[in-house]
């Protein structure tokens, strides 16, 4: 089924109508075979009920994936796409939309964010109906001031105006693409709103069901900030209990990170085992003193488990490990009120497939490969090392011990290739720490939740109080003092390769299987093959071949260019902005550097003192070795451009001030020039036009990068260098303004056949770039103009002879 769901995905334009035809090609194949198969005494009745039982499922799941991404004519997806602004003004973006508030609202640190369920549209004046779901922001303003909202609970209906807009794209490589997250949650437009008056409480259309989520949570919150102590412990209390993790901190999501504890403070199976089994053990002996019969007793404690863990699902906003849980746990104690065996293999089968029938998109979220693929380990490689275990070991507290060292180490294994692939770490300190972890975060767990339930009892209320905070308070301990002693003990890596990755899961399974030689021998012979056509497909796309790559990432306004030389050292030129809201080495330069494995710079050129070009650096000298700082001498009066150089100073990184005339030597193979500025900038003078210029000559390709350099500067480099500024890629200057890229400037440059003119530009930016007429004049050169607003990050890569666009997305 999960086959059927990836081919559907890739393969979107086909109907479902084919995938329709297919299952019922595959059904009557059966009955053909089936009806073959009676007239003869040895058949193959077993092998092709097998092979159209697997035709089928993929069958299924390419249907169900088609019709999920089948859109109605009348979805929010092409109002929103209708109403983006394009770039020459004619779009009409502002909407007024109506809804209900699907789900219990977040509070953010930026404004409060939900999901809108839109019944109706209207642009200016008359409604029309509508469907689908947006997301919706709060928001405060550019200048940190929030205007006034209304309170909203889930099942409110509202009235909002604002600009819609689709889902935002992948802007770089190694970004986290939230668009297609939202878009496999079914959100497929957003819309932000920062005046109160741009939306409307128009009543309530919540049923019981939301009301009695809110009133729980809105007890829930009330319970715990009035009997627990220490805001730690109420953000620990309600990521266990709500799975809210909005109140804890940074830091300690990263020592959760870094020691491989984050699972715990996800709401998860662990939560719904934990809860459920002892809720359904504890209500036997209540129930038998009722003198019921069994058959009453197991039927009632079944009845009342199943609710209330349905209400914890639906409480917790029903997320996929939740879900999982949930239903192995009703197929458990389904077979046990019909006295049948719970295959544990088969359970989890099932929860795949009812999970995937009602939103088939769920198969490529991270969470649900993570929780199956734990607990398909957990199911298959406990068993397995258990039996490993010598007898005399097979004893209290060793045993214990033992048990749960080998639980960890299952699991790690199992979410190994999924962290990897989407992270490029498996933390493994958990190993040991789960020791400690997993028994605090059941006793902080039962602690809130008796806290809870005994509010109405101060005293009572007290005490389970007490343990809740010595449950968290253990936890938060184990977390921080692993990060401490045991944050080195790590693997990273990513290993984004298809074939790479499923020859890891097939050695898994073969490990798993341990026990069925022809099975494991069958998946050792795949996964080895696998491996073989990894290695192949890298020698054929030549990934050993020497080669230059320049990435112009997308730092929104400002500029940051990776080049990545073909002897395996890195230049970083410019690193992006950082001002009070938004950090681009933090956010952009430095995923992307880990991203690919680049632990060192050779360079950081800063082309001159604005601090959209320079503010990110202060991240990347923290956080990666940097070979030298190269800049062109400016001390600009300014203490933010200051605090740059002293930051490179105290870090011991060597400072390197060049001017025209100077060569970086980083490449024997690769000819790297300066071409500017031709004297020192003073403090005083504004920087764009002493911006340091490079001109890269790979074989019969060159690169021209030019800053900020403005008209005197272009006209400086036509007059000291004429067509030898010729470039095969240019870096437009600043950003595409009018104040560069002069006529002359843009020939002299563009004398060898300019493939790409690169534009470094924000989307909707303030200052109205880039102007027309330097896009023109580029655009007149045959040149192809490529702009990061439209682009995203461009990717290109000379072999020395041509260049070619490299398509991340």
């Amino acid at each position: 089924m999960g086959m059927g769901i990836v081919m559907a995905s890739w393969l979107s334009s086909l109907p479902f109508r084919v995938w329709a035809g297919l299952l019922l090609g595959a059904i009557v194949v059966a009955l053909v075979a089936d009806i073959i198969s009676r007239k003869r005494i040895v058949s193959l009745q077993r092998l092709t009920l097998a092979i159209v039982v697997c035709f089928a499922a993929i069958s299924v799941g390419g249907l169900r994936m088609s019709v999920w991404q089948h859109l109605p004519e009348n979805d929010i997806t092409f109002l929103a796409e209708a109403a983006e602004v394009h770039e020459d003004g004619t779009g009409e973006a502002t909407l007024t939309l109506w809804g209900h508030v699907d789900k219990p609202p977040e509070s953010l640190t930026y404004g409060t964010r939900f999901v809108l369920s839109v019944d109706s549209a209207a642009r200016s004046a008359g409604s029309r109906p509508v469907r689908g779901q947006v997301q919706v922001l709060l928001g405060k303003s550019r200048y940190g001031e929030s205007a006034v909202f209304p309170e909203l609970h889930a099942g409110d209906r509202v009235e909002v105006t604002g600009d819609l807009r689709p889902v935002p794209q992948k802007r770089n490589p190694a970004d986290f693409d939230y668009g297609s997250y939202l878009q496999r949650r079914g959100i497929h437009g957003t819309m932000g709103i920062y005046e109160a008056g741009a939306i409307a409480f128009l009543g309530s259309d919540a049923g019981p069901i939301d009301d009695l989520v809110t009133a729980t949570r809105r007890h829930v919150r009330r319970s715990i900030r009035q009997f627990v102590r220490g805001e730690e412990n109420h953000a620990v209390l309600f990521a266990l209990i709500l799975a809210d993790r909005r109140g804890i901190d940074s830091e300690t999501r990263t020592t959760f990170a870094e020691t491989g504890l984050m699972h715990l403070l996800a709401v998860s199976g662990l939560h719904v085992l934990l809860v459920g089994l002892l809720l359904y053990q504890l209500l036997k002996p209540v129930l038998a003193r009722l003198r019921l019969s069994w058959k009453q007793v197991e039927f009632t404690r079944a009845a009342f488990t199943l609710v209330v863990l349905l209400l914890y699902l639906i409480i917790t906003g029903g997320t996929v490990s939740v879900q999982r849980a949930f239903i192995m746990t009703a197929v458990w104690i389904g077979a046990t009120l019909l006295q049948r065996q719970a295959d544990a293999l088969n359970t989890l089968g099932v929860a795949a497939v009812i999970i995937l029938i009602i939103r088939p998109a769920a198969l490529f979220d991270v969470g649900f490969q993570l929780s199956f693929a734990a607990v398909g380990a957990l199911v298959t490689l406990t068993p397995l090392m258990n039996h490993r275990i010598p007898e005399a070991w097979q004893r209290q507290p060793v045993s214990w011990v033992l048990s749960m060292t080998v639980v960890s180490i299952a699991a790690t294994l199992g979410t190994a290739p999924v962290l990897l692939y989407h992270f490029g770490r498996v933390p493994l300190a958990g190993l040991l720490l789960n020791l400690a972890a997993i028994p605090a975060t059941a006793v902080a767990l039962f602690g809130g939740l008796f806290t809870v339930v005994f509010a109405w009892l101060p005293l009572v209320a007290d005490a389970f109080a007490a343990v809740a905070e010595l449950g968290a308070g253990g936890l938060l301990m184990t977390s921080r003092t692993g990060a401490q002693h045991l944050g080195w003990a790590i693997v990273e890596g990513f290993v984004r390769e298809g074939w790479l990755v499923m020859s890891m899961v097939l050695g898994l399974g073969a490990l798993a299987l341990w026990k069925r030689p022809r099975t494991r021998w069958v998946l050792v012979a795949g996964g080895l093959s696998c491996l073989a056509v990894s290695l192949w497909m890298g020698v054929a796309r030549g990934d050993a071949s020497p080669r230059l790559d320049v990435v112009f990432l997308d730092v929104g306004q400002g500029d940051a260019t990776l080049i990545t030389l073909p002897n395996g050292r890195h230049i970083l030129v410019d690193a992006g902005l950082r001002d009070p809201y938004t950090d681009q080495g933090l956010r952009t330069v430095l995923p992307h550097l880990r991203r690919y494995g680049i632990g060192r710079l050779d360079a950081v050129v800063l082309t001159h003192a604005d601090a959209d070009h320079y503010g990110g650096v202060f991240s990347v000298l923290e956080e990666v070795e940097v070979g030298r700082l190269i800049y062109n001498g400016h001390q600009k009066e300014d203490p933010f451009w200051l605090a740059a150089l002293h930051a490179a100073d105290s870090l011991g990184v060597p400072q390197r001030i060049v001017q025209a005339g100077d060569t970086l030597a980083l490449d024997h193979n690769v000819r790297i020039r300066i071409l500017h500025p031709t004297e020192t900038p003073e403090p005083f003078e504004d920087g764009n036009d002493a911006s340091v210029v490079l001109h890269l000559e790979y074989g019969a390709t060159s690169f021209l990068l030019t800053g900020d350099v403005e008209a005197f500067g272009e006209s400086v480099l036509v007059a000291r260098y004429g067509d030898l500024l010729a470039g095969t890629v240019v870096k437009v200057g600043h950003h595409g303004s009018r104040t560069s890229s002069t006529e002359a400037f843009v020939e002299a440059a563009s004398a060898s056949s300019t493939a790409y003119a690169i534009i470094s530009v924000a989307r909707r930016n303030r200052y109205g770039l880039p102007n027309e007429g330097p896009l023109a004049r580029w655009q007149a050169t045959g040149a192809e103009v490529l702009q990061t607003a439209h682009e995203g990050a461009v990717w290109l890569r000379s072999d020395g002879e041509r260049i070619e666009r490299v398509r991340w997305r």
